[in-house]
């Protein structure tokens, strides 16, 4: 498998658009979402980066001109749940840098968008609860994957 990214400023880009709500939607990928998670939990404790990922997520969905609501948009189970994974990916490769951090999270399967569906039924995790505030797994429970 090919590198995601080539370099560090083709992550900085993204993490600029990111922040600066100017990143086209087909820039706004799944891949992109996991880069700018592994960004900002590089840069900012567990908490800061979250309140930083969760607002900036919300607001670059408006800007795009979706909708954050019971069915749509931002999603605080899922982003929360890849949070603690890119965390517990990043504490266990300290001091790799970020081209490689970003490239080498997502070629695990810890990147892979159905990963979610080993924690959670989808009825569990598409339901509006889930969207709105934090929801236990209730297939596997969390334990450190690395």
């Amino acid at each position: 498998m090919n590198d995601f990214f080539e370099n560090e400023a083709s992550i900085l880009e993204l993490v600029d658009g990111f922040r600066n709500k100017n990143l086209l939607e087909s820039q706004w990928t799944h891949e992109a979402h996991l880069a700018v998670g592994i960004w900002f939990l590089s840069h900012y404790d567990r908490y800061e980066a979250t309140c930083l990922l969760r607002s900036g997520i919300i607001e670059l969905n408006v800007s795009l001109g979706g909708k954050n609501t019971e069915i749509s948009g931002y999603h605080e189970t899922i982003t929360l749940l890849w949070i603690w994974m890119i965390d517990k990916f990043l504490k266990a490769n300290e001091g790799m840098p970020l081209t490689d951090l970003c490239n080498a999270f997502l070629k695990t399967e810890f990147s892979d968008r159905n990963m979610l569906l080993k924690f959670y039924s989808k009825e569990v995790l598409f339901s509006t609860r889930a969207r709105a505030i934090w929801v236990e797994p209730d297939r596997r429970l969390l334990t450190s994957p690395f």
